[in-house]
């Protein structure tokens, strides 16, 4: 029993520095995280979001920010509508003084 303990205190000593390294950062995962906000915002499930679906994933959204950002004038965000929205947000976010 001691000789099992031993070894495998042991084997955990030698591989914790292993497993302590760090790898190379992963790639940003904009395009999944902006896919993921998407579907979970897509209440019904249409491929769009209205307003309301937008205001329940953000409820600062105005209603001027929902008609700049659809720009084909659909009353509705498509997919790509949606990540150039989405991009322009995070940009404005992320921008100094801001």
């Amino acid at each position: 029993m001691m000789k099992t303990l031993v070894i495998a205190a042991t084997a955990m000593a030698l591989a914790a520095p292993a497993l302590a390294q760090v790898t190379s950062a992963a790639p940003p995962a904009t395009q999944p995280a902006t896919e993921d906000k998407f579907v979970k915002a897509d209440g019904d499930k249409n491929g769009a979001l209205s307003i309301a679906e937008v205001k329940l994933a953000d409820a600062t959204v105005t209603q001027a920010d929902f008609d700049k950002a659809d720009a084909d004038k659909s009353k509705s965000l498509s997919k790509a509508e949606f990540d150039k929205w989405s991009m322009s947000k995070h940009d404005k976010a992320s921008a100094p003084g801001q």
